[in-house]
């Protein structure tokens, strides 16, 4: 989008205010979602949560298809779509909303890179978990994917998709890492965050900003969906303040949270599954 249009967009999002039947974007929930769009739409919903802006979330089988970027979750506000966590905190803030203003420069510059940091490692570890690792692909990934589809555009769908990721993570070099390899930069981006965060309720002390609500997506979906093996989810189970920070956010701005909403959890999180 060149300035001049984003400019025009950030004008009108900030003329119209938040509207009662905002709608949140995504994949059926129960049989399609994969770990990594689970974890961004959990993280736009905890966004929006921490801004009390209220949103209802539609699962939509071709909702990757329908979002502007190709990638889930969106949102539908007014006669805006925006997609992604990144443009949808700036489409927010054009309305007034923001999670990060009372944060200096050092502190929002600091709060960037370890938003990349999340997005470089926990979101490029999900993928590769999804497409790469030939088990995960066999047993979870190939039928969750294609599953809203009658064969053959399953499995067309699905293998597009894997060749398109795989190319991916060549490019970034993560082509040729092992498991094991990306098992440890989980880890060692968990112990960073950890250390970030230490003993504060959030990551800039006593407020959430956009990098909580991120963090928590990754985690909290990490976490709480079963895999073929528990190897992941027992990387971030060994730092017990990020534990505790997930079971934070979750009582605090979803249990019992705008009860009308449809961006609730329920507590304690079951380990849900990702085979059909």
């Amino acid at each position: 989008m060149s300035l001049v249009a984003e400019a025009f967009v950030t004008q009108i999002a900030a003329a119209e205010p938040w509207p009662q039947n905002a709608t949140l974007y995504q994949p059926l929930k129960e049989e399609q979602i994969l770990l990594s769009d689970n974890a961004a739409c959990l993280a736009v919903q905890a966004f929006l949560q921490m801004c009390n802006l209220p949103v209802q979330v539609v699962c939509k089988a071709n909702a990757e298809y329908m979002s502007p970027s190709g990638k889930v979750p969106f949102i539908h506000v007014g006669s805006q779509v925006v997609s992604e966590l990144g443009p949808i905190v700036q489409f927010v803030k054009a309305k007034g909303h923001s999670l990060s203003d009372g944060l200096d420069e050092v502190q929002k510059a600091e709060m960037k890179a370890y938003m990349e940091l999340v997005n470089n490692m926990l979101l490029t570890a999900e993928l590769y978990l999804q497409w790469c690792d030939d088990a995960t692909v066999q047993e979870i990934t190939l039928s969750r994917y294609g599953s809203p589809y009658p064969w053959p555009l399953n499995h067309i769908l699905a293998y597009q998709k894997q060749w398109e990721i795989r190319r991916k993570m060549k490019a970034i070099g993560w082509g040729n890492k092992s498991l094991d390899q990306v098992l440890e930069d989980v880890d060692q981006c968990c112990q960073a965050l950890s250390q970030r965060l230490g003993t504060q309720l959030y990551f800039f002390n006593k407020k959430p900003t956009e990098l909580d609500a991120l963090v928590f997506g990754h985690l909290f979906t990490i976490l709480t969906t079963q895999l073929i093996s528990d190897e992941l989810s027992e990387k971030v189970k060994s730092y017990g303040n990020l534990l505790a920070f997930c079971r934070r956010i979750e009582q605090h701005y979803f249990e019992g949270h705008n009860k009308g909403s449809a961006a609730t959890l329920p507590l304690p999180a079951p380990r849900r599954t990702l085979k059909s």
